[in-house]
Parts: C-alpha cells; structure tokens; sequence
C-alpha cells in the first residue's frame, strides 16, 4: 500500500536483561561439570569411608593402623559437617539486604569454626558486647566469615594458633585474624591481595569468592605476613554509616 509508513515500537521485554546465551551455556557447562565431579567425590569418599572402617577393624590390634583410619575418618566427617553446614546456609536472592550483627554472626558460626578447622588449629575468638551492625546477606556474610578463616588456616599446613577478633573501627566494621605457626606459606599475603595468583585452583576459587563478597559488601580484604605472625583483615561499612 503506498504512503504506509513502518515504525519500529519498543517493547518492554522481561528477558532484556537476560544472560547471553553463550554465559548460560558456559555456566550450564560449569554446572554439570561440578555435579559430576560431586558425584565422583562423594563415591570416593564413600569408598574410603568403608575401607577404612573395614581396615580399622580387621587391624583393631595395631595402634598404628588404628590411629591412622581415625585420622581419615576425622578429616572425611569434617569435611561432611562443614559441607553439610555450608549448604543449611543457602539463601535464596534477596533483593533487598538485612541489618546483620557480624558480631552474632560470628558467635553463631564459633562452634562450626573450631570443629571443622581440625585438632592442629586452635581458634581464639574476641567479641564485643555492642551490636556491630552491618547491611548485607545473612547467607552471604556467613560465607564471608567461613571462607575468611578457613583461608588464613591454610596458609599453616601444621599446627597454628588462630585469634579472630571482631570490633568497630570508625565507619568500618572490622573482622581480624592473627595466624601464629612455626611455618607460614611464604606467598600467603600476595594470593591474598591477587587471588588469580594463588597456586591451587581452589585457593584461587575461594579467595576470589572471598574478595568479591567482600566487594559486594562495600568492604575490602588485606593481608601481610610478619615472620611466622600472618595478618588478614576484612573491612566493611557499618550501618550507621553505609
């Protein structure tokens, strides 16, 4: 028909902001990928788990042997506590974000901490008695706390004293953790400040997890090492003051 004129309309769609779908496939990708490297753990643990028991038992009269599969046993249901504890503490996307005491949080998760850090860590924790308010996820800053303290103990591979203290600097509410061992990860501080660096593919996973919740909070996460004294420290905007 002559005269007509076309005209493009915007519409309003619900999947604009929708992930290209070569990220949904990478991530679909990453998903299977890491079920079925759970499913594969979760066989070998198993595997272990019944060999051991069966070794501990057929070898009940060699304190050697013995010891050894409760050392393995330990460390598997250590592993399964935390495991267990991590996933009761999935929260669903909010999209608004709650006052949380990092305080309480801390507190909560002291009884976690001390069992699944194993008999060579020894955690010292120092609170205040005051609130110390923060905004952000439960789950996430939970997690926060995990990965935080789970990481400054793998910068000791033997025995190590812990002193996590929580306490209001200014506007900033700040988490400090004081490893003391005889041995200390010599690029600890550096993996730190650029997780891609880390040696280990998982220490560069859970450090990069653990600087960007610490992002998503505002916050920043820091570390040095002092001799065999190593430092972090994780700052995050108080309340008041966010």
């Amino acid at each position: 028909m002559t005269g007509s004129v076309s005209k493009e309309i915007p519409v309003a769609s619900a999947q604009a902001a929708a992930l290209p779908v070569t990220e949904v496939a990478r991530l679909e990708a990453l998903r299977r990928l890491s079920m079925g490297a759970a499913h594969a753990l979760n066989n070998a643990f198993t595997a272990v788990v019944g060999e051991a028991s069966f070794l501990r038992e057929e070898r009940k009269g060699d304190p050697a042997v013995v010891e050894a599969c409760d050392t393995i046993l330990r460390e598997l249901d250590r592993c399964a506590k935390l495991t267990r504890a991590l996933l009761a503490r999935r929260h669903p996307p909010q999209e608004g974000r709650d006052e949380v005491d990092l305080a309480r949080t801390v507190r909560d998760l002291t009884p976690l901490l001390r069992e699944t850090l194993g008999r060579q860590k020894e955690l010292a924790v120092q609170l205040p008695d005051d609130l110390l308010l923060v905004r952000g996820d439960a789950g996430a800053l939970e997690l926060l706390v995990l990965l935080l303290v789970h990481q400054c103990a793998d910068v000791a591979p033997g025995p190590a004293q812990l002193r996590l203290a929580a306490l209001a600097a200014g506007a900033r509410t700040r988490l400090e953790i004081e490893v003391e061992a005889d041995g200390l990860a010599e690029a600890a501080d550096r993996a730190f400040a650029e997780p891609a660096r880390a040696s280990d593919p998982l220490a560069r996973n859970q450090l990069g997890a653990l600087v960007e919740l610490a992002a998503r909070h505002g916050g920043t996460c820091s570390a040095r090492r002092e001799g065999e004294r190593f430092l972090a420290t994780l700052e995050i905007p108080s309340l008041a003051h966010g």
